[in-house]
């Protein structure tokens, strides 16, 4: 699912930036390119969401979400990991899985929700 949203991301960013990459053109994987720096995003954030409890994931994701420029999609993927999230909890509380499992997806939703809240308040 993470490869997806990178797949996604990538592509937007191509049509949003008009991009062309060809054989002879390096520059896809120049420091400076707009391709480049969107997967340096997407990494900092897909890295964030592992970490919830890392006071830097926060704002890690509150950086790139209120830049008007991503704000749509890191919101959607936000929306749609926390679908993702809410749907595991509401199955752990119908199988009476272990608590501390409950807790992870507890503490992820409340996170999720958090860094929502933020980017849209900005």
């Amino acid at each position: 699912m993470k490869y997806a949203y990178l797949i996604s991301f990538t592509l937007a960013a191509s049509l949003l930036g008009s991009i062309q990459v060809t054989a002879k053109d390096n520059n896809f994987y120049d420091e400076s390119s707009q391709t480049y720096q969107i997967g340096v995003m997407v990494e900092a954030i897909s890295a964030a969401l592992t970490k919830p409890t890392a006071p830097e994931s926060l704002v890690t994701i509150s950086q790139y979400g209120t830049d008007s420029r991503y704000y749509v999609m890191i919101r959607g993927w936000l929306v749609q990991e926390l679908a993702g999230v809410q749907s595991q909890l509401d199955a752990s509380y119908a199988t009476e899985s272990n608590s501390e499992n409950k807790q992870k997806f507890i503490d992820k939703v409340a996170f999720l929700q958090q860094a929502i809240r933020r980017i849209d308040l900005e």
